[in-house]
């Protein structure tokens, strides 16, 4: 019989590495075998939208001169210049007491995960105040705040939309890689995300003091982990890298090139820096006579032509 480990241990998730056959730190530790203490590292991991709320997904189609590219943008910014995510909830145990009178044991009765979580990220606010101007929009349209009515900014009005829960919630998917970012750790589906606020404090200002702003963007949301979510991850994941990872039954893992990309198509993520061609370079190629198509890929394509300009 085959058991499945809902999302723990599955064939879409880096396995760990047997370490029976290691003394580790027991007597005197053999550094030879370093392998053994191949330690996890931290900072590696994407964000993926996988649907934005159906009201302003009506709104960005309705008014494609401010809404749609206020949306459109939003959504880029959160995918493309993800750089990490805090919140997820530990899972924990509560314990009763067994008792004779005069000594007590406690035993675990009951094991609990927060299902009502709010993560954050933190993005560099834009010229245009994108992060700012969605965040307002998204909020208001749920429920003015003046008025507390929900409109939806006329849907409801003008019978385009009836309200509801369902229209107004994010879904996104989390998911953490290892360090060559091709296999994948675990991943995290963050159902019925809300963004909590709207950060004015951008708008704050002291003559003289000039500098950026990085504004944190919460999302109340409840999450879910399981094979679906961990095969959903592995998919999203091979379309960034173009690698497919495919393990046998005694874990080994196998990779292959899916697909090359080349920089400006934003399909694949060039993981080589020797073998990335930058976007300014393309002039270059053209006055050159030279193809950028085949020029610009990913696969260690030989540059010793346009050097030679």
């Amino acid at each position: 019989m085959a058991y499945v480990y809902n999302g723990i241990m599955n064939n879409y998730v880096k396995k760990p590495r047997n370490l029976t056959e290691y003394t580790a730190y027991r007597g005197v530790t053999d550094w030879t075998q370093i392998g053994q203490f191949d330690q996890f590292e931290t900072g590696y991991s994407f964000l993926s939208v996988i649907s934005m709320p159906k009201f302003l997904e009506r709104l960005a189609s309705l008014d494609t001169t401010y809404a749609g590219p206020l949306v459109d943008s939003f959504r880029h910014m959160l995918e493309y210049e993800f750089r990490g995510l805090d919140g997820i909830p530990n899972i924990t145990s509560e314990a009763a007491t067994i008792t004779n009178g005069a000594q007590d044991v406690n035993m675990i009765k009951k094991v609990v995960q927060d299902s009502s979580i709010e993560v954050s990220m933190n993005y560099y606010e834009k010229s245009g105040s994108l992060i700012t101007k969605f965040s307002e929009y998204y909020l208001t349209g749920i429920k003015d705040f003046r008025s507390t009515a929900k409109t939806y900014h006329g849907l409801i009005a003008s019978g385009e939309m009836d309200p509801g829960y369902e229209n107004e919630v994010f879904t996104l998917l989390y998911y953490v890689t290892d360090n060559t970012y091709l296999e994948l750790e675990r991943a995290f589906l963050l159902a019925n995300a809300q963004i909590t606020q709207v950060d004015m404090s951008v708008y704050n200002s002291n003559r003289g003091d000039i500098d950026n702003k990085e504004l944190t963007i919460s999302f109340t949301c409840f999450p879910i982990t399981g094979n679906k979510v961990d095969r959903a991850a592995k998919a999203l994941l091979e379309t960034i890298t173009g690698v497919n990872v495919t393990r046998t039954s005694t874990g080994k893992a196998t990779r292959s090139i899916a697909s090359t990309g080349s920089n400006g198509d934003g399909d694949t993520a060039v993981l080589d820096s020797a073998n990335y061609s930058f976007e300014v370079l393309s002039d270059v190629y053209e006055a050159a006579g030279i193809d950028t198509a085949t020029s610009t890929t990913a696969n260690g394509t030989n540059y010793a032509n346009v050097e030679e300009l």
